[in-house]
């Protein structure tokens, strides 16, 4: 029996993600929609002897294709790739995800379910949904879900299984709107019902798309139809937006929130609720200028403190295994070169950066359980008061939240943004932010040097980075790339208690990259380290090739305080920054050995310039891919030079102070 496709379609914030992680466990697989770098994850789960593959399609208000997110998910519904479509609702923001609902039964499609989430949120609200109702209303079979609890998700299994195999039949409810709009849907209808787009998309649903003047589908219509022929149709349209003195698009939204409120008085009641909420009153602390602001530096502390308190045992737990490993490997190989590749080089490079696999993953662990809270679209409300002064705008906080993980994705994450302008600016200040990859090059030079103090310094090493990136970014939209700001907007989800089995998962999918980077790119740096620090001769000699290297450097590497050796590791930090730990775990081994020759001044240096300095190459790439080479050298040249700046200014007045 062929496999059926679900997808799951909602805005954002709906309870989407958490119902594809509670229907297909652990059987997921991330990647990327072909040709765009948008996130695509997909799922199986089985009901009833057959198996079924959910795609989660990006969480978008519309299907008028203004962003990527919103084209990816249009396309995936239009082509008919889904066996079904389940529609994630939030019963309290019910007129808004109605909106999306309507799109996609205005695409004509009859294989729509409803799955309604967050009820006992909406309940406390003073909502109250006649399910019967709303289902006979809409014409769709509703399913009530809570997906961290379980709830209706058997139902929700059996009504997808019914819908893929033809034993449901709905009659899914149309928008309908003004008599001239009607009039002029019609018009655009007949036209098109003499073309080639007859068999291939609903007609009312392009017809109504060109009204509201989609690019895509103007183009589409344009193929087919020629330039006179789509001139006379704008120039109606033109004439309908004189009468009504308003844009057409802002007319038929109008129109359909207009019959979504007829529909929704049907089968919602609303009851009085008297005095603010304790959401409301949390919410008047955590996005307050000052106290959310105090509130936001807390929290990082204490995710921080987090991550190093339960993370260094278990990183020195590794180190440990990983030295034991080679020492009791050492002895069975008599090959003294081959010995030197798998011990010094192999276990000692990879192995010092794999030690710091449970940093990496407790900290993507504490920033799902906020995102799971509720509490990042509160620190982004806080945020973009600070960020709109610096010339960033508010859903800038997105990329940049996303660049703590890793700066590959986050720079991917700018195609959300709608502006040119607002897209660069925060695509080049992204490597600025510190990933994980160099978090464990910051634990790793705080645990030598800053025991007991991690925590602090790792914060100050982060808000330093933060604000620098903020100062550039009020440069380069000041100096290098002017224009206006996009308006914020940003919806404030409720609080929630976080779905442990959700946030795990999360944690995994995010930091498993650092172990395939561990397996492949960083195995790969710590051969060539090894064989760069004992060829032509053994490294102390002077003679090997990272000394020549390093001593090329040095000079240049002494004005911030640093040697020939800091200067090798951040060469090899630009493949990936892992690559710096592993360098020194080559060189010296083991934490002690690099506390006996560096000063915690020098230390902290090195952690500010391996934080600021040449993003790594699958970062660099990005940056291309998502604007042009000249772009992508720009950022390495600027980063190269500040993180020189920073690095001097840092050892010359840290020297002064008798540090």
């Amino acid at each position: 029996m062929a496999m059926k496709v679900v997808a799951l379609a909602g805005n954002p914030n709906v309870g989407k993600t958490t119902i594809f992680n509670a229907l297909t466990g652990m059987r997921q697989h991330v990647g990327n929609w072909p040709g765009v770098t948008v996130e695509k994850k997909e799922g199986v789960f089985e009901y009833n002897g057959q198996k079924f593959l959910v795609v989660d399609l990006p969480g978008t208000y519309s299907l008028t294709a203004h962003s990527i997110d919103e084209l990816v998910a249009r396309d995936f519904l239009l082509k008919g790739s889904a066996d079904v479509v389940v529609n994630v609702v939030d019963a309290t923001a019910l007129m808004r995800n109605l909106f999306l609902t309507m799109e996609i039964l205005e695409m004509g499609l009859n294989n729509v379910i409803i799955a309604l989430s967050k009820i006992d949120l909406a309940e406390k609200h003073g909502v109250e949904i006649n399910i019967k109702r709303m289902e006979e209303t809409l014409g769709v079979p509703i399913v009530p879900v809570n997906a961290k609890e379980g709830i209706g998700l058997d139902e929700l299994k059996k009504k997808i299984y019914e819908m893929a195999n033809g034993m449901v039949k709905e009659r899914p409810v149309i928008p309908k709107y003004d008599p001239e709009v009607e009039r002029e849907i019609e018009h655009i209808t007949l036209a098109l019902r003499e073309t080639p787009l007859a068999e291939e998309y609903n007609l009312r649903w392009l017809a109504i798309k060109l009204l509201q003047r989609d690019d895509g589908v103007i183009k589409l219509v344009l193929r087919h139809l020629g330039s006179e022929k789509l001139d006379e149709i704008m120039g109606h349209i033109a004439e309908v937006e004189e009468r009504y003195k308003r844009a057409m698009d802002l007319i038929i939204a109008s129109q359909k929130y207009e019959f979504i409120d007829r529909l929704m008085h049907r089968f919602v009641r609303y009851t009085k609720t008297e005095g603010k909420s304790f959401s409301d009153q949390l919410d008047g602390i955590l996005t307050h200028p000052v106290y959310g602001l105090i509130a936001l530096f807390g929290v990082f502390y204490l995710v921080f403190k987090f991550v190093f308190a339960f993370g260094l045992p278990l990183q020195e737990l590794l180190d440990g295994a990983f030295s034991y490993f080679g020492e009791w490997l050492a002895p069975h190989i008599t090959n003294e070169a081959l010995r030197g590749l798998i011990v010094d080089g192999i276990i000692a490079g990879v192995g010092s950066v794999l030690s710091f696999f449970p940093l990496v993953f407790l900290l993507f662990f504490a920033l799902s359980i906020l995102e799971d809270v509720g509490y990042m679209a509160r620190a982004a409300v806080v945020m973009e008061r600070i960020m709109r002064k610096f010339g960033l705008p508010g859903k800038s906080f997105i990329p940049l939240v996303l660049a703590f993980g890793c700066n590959v994705p986050a720079v991917m994450a700018t195609r959300t943004l709608d502006d040119e302008r607002d897209r660069l600016v925060t695509m080049l200040v992204n490597p600025l932010i510190p990933c994980s990859a160099r978090l464990s090059v910051i634990s790793f030079l705080a645990a030598a040097f800053f025991a007991g103090r991690q925590a602090l310094v790792a914060v100050s090493i982060y808000a330093t980075a933060v604000l620098i990136a903020f100062v550039v970014a009020w440069l380069l939209s000041r100096f290098v790339i002017k224009g206006e700001e996009s308006p914020f907007i940003i919806e404030l989800p409720e609080y929630l208690v976080p779905g442990w089995k959700t946030v795990i998962l999360h944690s995994w999918e995010r930091s498993k990259e650092f172990i395939k980077k561990a397996g492949t790119i960083i195995l790969l740096g710590a051969i060539a380290i090894w064989y760069l620090s004992n060829y032509p001769v053994p490294l102390g000699s002077g003679g090997s090739y990272a000394e020549k290297l390093g001593y090329f450097f040095e000079p240049y590497m002494r004005l911030m305080g640093l040697d020939w050796k800091a200067a090798v590791s951040l060469l090899f930090g630009i493949i990936a920054k892992e690559n710096v730990i592993s360098t020194y775990g080559v060189i010296y081994g083991n934490e002690a050995a690099i506390a006996s020759v560096m000063t915690p001044l020098q230390a902290y240096v090195l952690a500010m310039v391996t934080t600021l300095y040449v993003p790594c190459i699958a970062t660099i790439g990005a940056i291309r891919a998502e604007s042009n080479w000249k772009w992508a050298a720009f950022a390495v040249a600027y980063m190269i030079a500040l993180a020189s700046i920073v690095g001097i200014i840092i050892w010359n007045v840290g020297s002064a102070l008798g540090y």
